[in-house]
């Protein structure tokens, strides 16, 4: 539904239409000055090419280099639309034939292919857009054809995005859509594209019950600000000049500031849940490895713990120890890349659910079968700090102590005003004391008559 347009958004409009008027001659100046000077145009020609590279590849998160099962994970090898990738040994190299669509990137569960679409720059970059524009836009190479507008976040392939990135963006934000029109993924190289957005976007809709939309239409594409980011500018630049038309006060948050605000609110959120986490489980495992919290995890939790609602609703593949088949022989712990497994000096197998990726390479590792993957609810990912619960009790507890004296002082207030309406009622209906000897005399002369 629309919002009712009040004042203030007719003085932007105002505003924005005299910038538009006032700075119109600029370009044609610029138009004739290189026409006739022969000058080429300054605006970047448009290639794919500088959206895309070829992923580079760290060894040591790899399923199936630590657990020294080839058969451990094959989702980099499945995806990859050219037959780009190759697991040898304690090596992972990604050959010349990689066509930079990035889709190891998305679908890899510990983060073994990097590149600068890493899981928390783009959700950075979207939430920029999501925050200023009515609407943002993730699209391709194929379908954009041109440089990006600042709300369209261009990818050598939609696929490249992961479900829990996907996921965290639905929990905070509702106006993200996927640019693709007809025909584009059908005739594209990167034949396992399709599938593998698809299939993360439909995983992030069921755990989060909301929706993705899609833009067919290039002439559908809506480059508008939002309302709010318009009247937070609008606002500030009123601010600054010292104008009182609008409001008084401080000075308030420009829009870009506020958007840049919210950006960097999240960055402290995950590095705090990181250090609560650590806190409530350690970061080290019983042998003093260093747990690893990977990006699309640390982005996840931060969702979950945000709104822990979400949590029932999402199913998660962790690893169950049937101590009977246990020989303790150490396998799985050793397999594990980010650390997530533990076995303790007593030879009890544990699993922290926040840092398990819910891979399986523990279970590939475990030659005994002592291991095997179940399906659990997300609460586990629910990170809960201690501290800042007893800190926000006891923030409650004098915003309350507050309200009570303020209402207590209101009352008593009410009462001095009813007493005083009391005693000015009790005053006008006392009669008169002079009064009451001309009514004896008007009386007298009433009977001699």
């Amino acid at each position: 539904m629309a919002q009712k347009r009040d004042l203030l958004d007719d003085f932007i409009d105002i505003q924005r239409d005299w910038n538009a008027v006032s700075h119109s001659t600029d370009g044609i100046k610029d138009s004739l000055t290189s026409s006739l000077m022969g000058e080429e145009s300054n605006r970047k020609v448009f290639d794919p090419q500088d959206y895309k590279e070829r992923p580079r590849a760290n060894s040591l998160y790899c399923i199936n280099v630590s657990s020294k099962n080839p058969e451990a994970c094959d989702r980099c090898l499945t995806v990859c639309p050219s037959d780009a990738i190759t697991i040898k040994g304690s090596s992972v190299k990604v050959s010349n034939d990689c066509r930079r669509c990035g889709l190891c990137v998305g679908i890899c569960p510990t983060e073994v292919f990097s590149t600068r679409n890493g899981a928390k720059a783009l959700y950075d970059k979207i939430a920029r857009a999501a925050s200023t524009y009515e609407e943002c836009y993730v699209t391709c190479t194929r379908a954009l054809k041109r440089n990006p507008k600042p709300n369209e976040i261009l990818l050598p392939c939609v696929g490249l995005m992961s479900q829990e990135l996907w996921f965290s963006l639905l929990t905070d934000y509702g106006n993200i859509s996927v640019f693709l029109p007809l025909g584009i993924c059908d005739r594209c190289r990167t034949t396992t594209g399709e599938e593998a957005y698809s299939d993360a976007i439909a995983q992030a809709e069921e755990w989060t019950g909301e929706s993705v939309g899609l833009e067919v239409e290039k002439s559908a594409l809506n480059h508008e600000e939002s309302r709010a980011y318009k009247r937070s500018q609008f606002m500030s630049s009123v601010a600054t000049a010292g104008t009182r038309i609008i409001t008084k006060g401080n000075k308030p948050l420009a829009g870009a500031a506020a958007v840049a605000k919210r950006v960097q609110d999240h960055t402290h959120k995950l590095t705090e849940l990181q250090q609560s986490l650590e806190k409530a489980v350690g970061a080290q495992t019983a042998n003093s490895r260093r747990r690893i919290l990977l990006q699309k995890r640390k982005l996840m939790i931060a969702a979950m713990t945000e709104y822990p609602e979400l949590a029932k609703g999402v199913q998660m593949q962790v690893p169950e120890w049937d101590a009977s088949l246990c020989t303790m022989c150490g396998e799985c712990v050793n397999a594990c890349p980010v650390h997530a497994c533990d076995l303790d000096k007593d030879g009890h197998f544990s699993v922290e659910p926040a840092y398990c990726v819910n891979c399986g390479g523990c279970v590939a590792a475990c030659a005994d079968g002592a291991l095997k993957m179940v399906a659990r609810t997300a609460d586990d990912l629910v990170i809960i700090d201690e501290e800042k619960i007893r800190q926000k009790a006891e923030a409650q507890a004098k915003i309350d102590k507050a309200k009570a004296k303020s209402k207590k002082t209101f009352e008593k207030g009410l009462d001095v005003l009813e007493h005083m309406a009391d005693a000015d009622d009790a005053k006008k209906a006392k009669p008169k004391k002079k009064a009451e000897p001309q009514l004896a005399e008007a009386a007298d002369e009433a009977t001699q008559e």
